[in-house]
């Protein structure tokens, strides 16, 4: 059902149309603004507004953009989490170039272009995995009694929608990474905080709590981390591309 992404209360529709591109937007009978003021804004606003963290374009996102699922995500989101996945492997690959020594990773340099890209790329999709699964895992338990039914795969899509500040990490490929010494964690912080952003607008509780659940969702991608390091045997490899 349609939602009003001022206050949060459902209303029975978004906008009136009165004939094609004429169309009225609707008002929300409980906190009298208008049910979704992005209806007719572009995608720059949207954006623009994904960075301020405001919480209204998160549920114009979740609520009103995307179609209802009763499982799976979106096709267009799906797209966006590989996307996100091979900024991560991008990064990686070019962090480990940037900061490796000789010694420390001189096995891993001598294999193949196509093996060193396949490792870190496995390395990223275990994170992400590990990321969510964390994530899901103490939702499930802290609020699975909250609601009636909670809809885990909106969960999986939350977090992938607030991830999108991964995409600013483009501006390394414009500008010399060497002058952008701190992007990196900045970008990170970006990410964290627009996850607990969304996540608390969907969760509809407070950012300790969903502070809380994404620490515990970063805790278990750390713990895959060393896991895939003892696995592999390349520990100060996983820890360098990982920083």
């Amino acid at each position: 059902m349609p939602t009003c992404v001022e206050c949060g209360a459902a209303v029975s529709s978004l906008y009136t149309e009165y004939s094609k591109g004429n169309i009225r937007l609707t008002y929300c009978e409980h906190c009298k603004k208008l049910a979704d003021k992005y209806v007719e804004h572009d995608f720059v606003i949207i954006f623009v507004d994904m960075i301020l963290h405001k919480k209204p374009v998160y549920r114009h996102l979740l609520f009103n953009r995307l179609p209802y699922r009763d499982l799976g995500v979106d096709p267009n989101v799906f797209k966006l989490g590989v996307l996100l996945i091979l900024f991560d492997v991008y990064i990686k690959w070019f962090r480990l170039e940037q900061e490796r020594t000789e010694i420390e990773v001189v096995g891993f340099s001598q294999h193949a272009l196509v093996f060193q890209y396949l490792y870190i790329l496995f390395l990223c999709i275990i994170e992400f995995l590990a990321f969510h699964f964390g994530v899901r895992l103490i939702v499930s338990l802290w609020y699975g009694g909250r609601y009636a039914i909670l809809k885990y795969n909106y969960i999986t899509t939350t977090l992938i929608i607030s991830s999108f500040g991964k995409m600013l990490l483009i501006l390394m490929v414009i500008w010399d990474y060497t002058e952008l010494e701190h992007s990196w964690h900045l970008v990170n912080f970006i990410v964290f905080t627009s996850n607990v952003e969304a996540l608390s607008v969907f969760l509809e509780t407070g950012y300790l709590q969903t502070t809380l659940v994404i620490i515990f969702g970063i805790l278990c991608r750390v713990l895959m981390q060393i896991a895939f390091a003892s696995i592999t045997g390349d520990s100060a490899l996983v820890t360098m591309a990982s920083m």
